[in-house]
């Protein structure tokens, strides 16, 4: 038995030959404490602390008496049966250590609270610092990519990424977006287009012009000074709406025959997998292969477990040029569409309240011109 083990223990022996009473005196007289002492018909039992054990054993060691140990009570059996397999300890020990180095790295990134696209673009912001699966994560990084998500992102009136146990969480809150009007420069507004005034919703300045009043591109709507009963000019900054009726017109034509971009149906993907912030296997594309780029993250699994790693895969969607071909009518609708987009471009409030269509069934294209008439903010600054 190692001695040193059984310190912490209470031990239980037997006291046996000539006059035992001798021997508890003589622990007495040596400061070694026993208890729980009883008679026996050959001698004495006694208990010890493990620490007095040694003392006992160099003290009553000679032929008189003979000191025999029943038992042990404590962790000493126990620290006994670890010392004769050192491996179950230091496997141990090195299990803690490997689990508190890895517990560092990003297991897995936990984005449950968010909907598809929020999950997408936050992958791609991440992915941006180099933060995935796998990642070595500090606090200073967690703290920079949560600041640059907020400066960056305009979907998340609040971010906040928490890093704990190896397990990445995201939290947001979605954007409440409130306009801030800046104060009116003090610039006239004048009229973008000629028409006839239906509604003025000036909210400062001073009107120049009144409703049913017929106006030309570049009339004076709304103007930033006017005199006093003194005579004295009064400054105020113009801002605000004037709605009025307007007819303009607007061409465009479609070819029957355009080139556009079109996907072919093939792909390439390439693939680079990363373990513990290693990159461990990659692939690469064709060099001359072009297309639409998407980027997939798939964490690292083997059966249910997650691994701190990720294959990042981009995959490549070709895309050629290729001849397309329109029917008169179809040339015709996109021709149309292509006419209202002109005006909602420079009228984005737009209500069309009627429209003239004149269509030229060429060769080549189609084309359209259509008059509009319809109600919106003529409005403008120079």
């Amino acid at each position: 038995m190692k001695t040193h083990l059984h310190t912490a223990d209470v031990l239980t022996f037997t006291l046996t030959g000539a006059e035992p009473q001798r021997a508890l005196t003589l622990a007495a007289l040596h400061d070694i404490r026993l208890f729980h002492i009883r008679a026996l018909p050959s001698g004495v039992q006694a208990q010890i602390a493990g620490v007095d054990w040694p003392r006992l054993q160099a003290l009553l060691g000679d032929d008189r008496w003979t000191v025999k140990l029943l038992r042990c009570r404590g962790p000493g059996g126990f620290l006994e049966q670890l010392a004769l397999r050192p491996g179950l300890p230091l496997g141990a020990a090195w299990a803690f250590l490997v689990t508190l180095l890895l517990s560092r790295f990003v297991w897995t990134i936990d984005f449950e609270p968010l909907d598809a696209d929020a999950q997408a673009s936050l992958r791609q912001l991440l992915a941006g610092q180099d933060i995935c699966e796998g990642t070595l994560l500090t606090k200073d990084a967690l703290a920079q990519v949560q600041a640059l998500a907020l400066q960056q992102s305009d979907r998340f009136g609040w971010i906040s990424l928490n890093f704990t146990g190896g397990r990445l969480f995201v939290e947001s809150t979605e954007a409440e977006h409130q306009t801030i009007e800046s104060p009116p420069t003090q610039t006239a507004l004048y009229a973008a287009a000629a028409g006839e005034v239906t509604a003025i919703e000036a909210e400062s300045g001073f009107c120049a012009v009144t409703v049913g009043q017929q106006v030309q591109a570049g009339d004076l709507l709304v103007d930033v000074q006017r005199l006093d009963r003194k005579g004295n000019p009064v400054l105020q900054g113009a801002s605000g709406r004037v709605l009025a009726r307007v007819e303009k017109s607007y061409s465009a034509a479609q070819p029957y025959y355009p080139t556009q971009l079109t996907l072919t149906g093939r792909s390439v993907a390439a693939e680079s997998w990363q373990l513990l912030g290693r990159e461990l296997y990659r692939t690469e594309a064709p060099a001359d292969y072009t297309g639409t780029t998407e980027i997939d993250y798939l964490p690292l699994h083997i059966g249910r477990v997650t691994l701190p790693g990720v294959i990042q895969r981009t995959t490549t969607w070709e895309t050629a040029a290729t001849p397309c071909h329109y029917s008169e009518s179809t040339a015709q609708a996109l021709a149309l569409r292509a006419c209202r987009a002109q005006l909602y471009r420079e009228f984005p409030d737009a209500i069309i309240e009627a429209e003239r269509r004149g269509i030229d069934q060429g060769e080549d294209a189609a084309a359209c011109t259509v008059t509009y008439i319809f109600c919106a903010n003529i409005a403008e600054k120079p």
